[in-house]
């Protein structure tokens, strides 16, 4: 059974910040840089049709086979159109973190592939080692494939869809290409269902809230069938966030001062320092109503579920041994192409509304709109070869035009990054509804402590640990977690002092470099970002820490 294509989830706020705060410094400006290194004309990227040119790209994308098949497809039809260029698609499995240690090694005997597809900070990572290129001057421009519409504005938010990335390397530059990951996922999984086990239970409608949801899966329990396929880490991991995350929009924000409410970069931070202030504890009603809601549907799970993994609940699911299973969009063909013996859908994530608990926001938390932080890049020594260079920046803008990614979201089942593909029908209940409407969710406020708060969770789930004594440990932990967080951020050598220091001296040679405004203006905001959060932390922790 293949894998889950593996996904990096690089744009929470806070993570976004973090990213800001660490980028090294630079005064060189991306567009020169690209432009004088590539010889070409910025948007010139037609290679030349009278010699083989050969292109070899590398992912990791054999772990799921429909993208594999989608990227194939769009290297077939693009060889049809361009007969002398011949690319290679390598496939190199990202466990054990083999992906990157092969990059890390052939970058530097400048033997990496032609294009390759990166993740989160390892597009930072690689610009700033200079080893792969930037492309504001060809994203600048327009290309063969997008009707006289400057690249750039092809991709949902144009210019702008890109402003956080730009930040998260030295030259403030856009240094790749995404071709998935396209705004408008939503943040809960939904659920793969059974129709023929339902059937068997009497189950006639697909359930809207929790608690219609929890009556099905009664119903299902009783007929002797098991209601849920759950796994040991990842399901605990998202369950927990996925239902706590339904709980009272902006929760935090009135145990702090006004400055601090509207920065959602802010909300882990605030979440550990109300718990290392005495604010949220063990007795806190949303979190007793959370766990409460919690325990109560971990009787559905399977026995012994605590030691199944994501690949053993999926067996379960795929043996008709559940009903129903949590899973991403990325495993949406994986399903259909072994799923020969049952009749399945999809569920939407019910809604916990205020008949369940009366701590329920009747809705779920915004979607994100950035376009994700994975996609191809082009190597640095591709400069070396002008015309190569030309036909591998052709490849990219061919792959991400709109009729090439209308076949490739088909093919992979995934949602484009390029304005107006449509999404496939089938991704529609993992796609942002009219209800995602919260900005400041609750979410879980005892989970991530020093302790995994996974294994505390399975012993309370499963009756070896009381709700006392497991929300006791649950809260040392978490406390403990905060203090060693609120020191190390005050901690003037290693901390967010020196951090601001750091980010003042890039923003003074920022400015005296004449850099683009909107790298100024990005670092600006990652300064004054910085100075409130340090602000939070001297107002709630001061004493504390030291």
């Amino acid at each position: 059974m293949r894998n889950k294509k593996t996904r990096v989830s690089a744009y929470t706020s806070l993570g976004l910040f973090l990213a800001f705060a660490v980028a090294a410094s630079g005064c060189s400006k991306a567009n020169d840089q690209a432009s004088s290194s590539s010889g070409a004309a910025p948007g010139s990227a037609a290679a030349p049709q009278d010699k083989t040119i050969e292109l070899k790209m590398i992912s990791w994308q054999g772990q799921n086979q429909a993208y594999w098949n989608a990227y194939d497809e769009a290297i077939k039809d693009y060889m049809a159109l361009h007969p002398n260029v011949k690319i290679e698609h390598i496939f190199q499995p990202l466990a054990n973190d083999g992906y990157n240690k092969l990059l890390d090694t052939q970058f530097v005997a400048h033997k990496a592939p032609d294009l390759i597809d990166l993740q989160g900070a390892n597009i930072g990572k690689y610009t700033d080692q200079d080893y792969i290129i930037p492309l504001d001057p060809y994203l600048g421009q327009p290309t063969a494939y997008s009707d006289g519409t400057n690249w750039v504005d092809t991709f949902i938010g144009g210019d702008s869809g890109f402003s956080n990335l730009k930040t998260t390397n030295k030259y403030g530059a856009i240094s790749f290409v995404p071709v998935d990951n396209g705004p408008g996922i939503a943040e809960n999984r939904p659920f793969y269902y059974n129709k023929d086990l339902l059937a068997k239970a009497g189950v006639t409608a697909m359930p809207q809230t929790w608690n219609e949801f929890i009556e099905v899966l009664k119903k299902v329990k009783a007929a002797g069938i098991t209601p849920i396929a759950a796994d040991n880490n990842r399901w605990v991991k998202w369950i927990t966030s996925w239902t706590s995350d339904q709980f009272v929009d902006g929760y935090l924000n009135q145990y702090f001062e006004d400055q601090f409410k509207d920065a959602r970069a802010l909300d882990d931070a605030k979440r550990n320092l109300a718990v290392l202030t005495g604010k949220v504890d063990k007795t806190n009603p949303v979190v007793n109503a959370e766990y409460d809601l919690l325990k109560e549907f971990s009787q559905y799970w399977q026995d012994g579920w605590a030691g199944v993994d994501d690949l053993g609940a999926q067996q379960l699911f795929l043996y008709q041994q559940a009903a129903f299973i949590v899973d991403g969009n990325w495993n949406y063909n994986f399903y259909k192409e072994n799923i020969h013996d049952f009749e399945w859908g999809i569920m939407p994530f019910p809604l916990i509304t205020k008949e369940t608990t009366p701590y329920a926001a009747e809705g779920f938390p915004m979607g994100d709109n950035k376009l994700g932080a994975e996609g191809w890049a082009l190597n640095k020594d591709l400069e070396k070869d002008p015309d190569k260079l030309k036909a591998a920046v052709d490849f990219l803008q061919y792959l991400t035009s709109k009729d090439a990614q209308q076949k490739f979201v088909q093919t992979a089942m995934t949602i484009s990054s390029i304005v107006g593909v449509e999404a496939p029908e089938e991704l529609k209940p993992f796609i942002v509804s009219d209800k995602a409407t919260l900005s400041f969710p609750a979410k879980f406020l005892l989970f991530e402590g020093e302790v995994n708060g996974v294994a505390l969770s399975q012993q309370f789930y499963m009756n070896k640990m009381s709700k006392e004594e497991f929300l006791s440990k649950m809260q040392e932990s978490v406390m403990n977690k905060a203090l060693k967080d609120a020191k190390a951020q005050l901690d003037q050598e290693t901390g967010i002092p020196r951090t601001i220091a750091s980010v003042e001296k890039d923003l003074a040679d920022l400015k005296a470099s004449s850099a683009s405004q909107v790298l100024i203006d990005d670092k600006q905001s990652t300064l004054d970002f910085l100075k409130l959060k340090l602000e939070l932390y001297q107002k709630y922790a001061g004493d504390t820490a030291h």
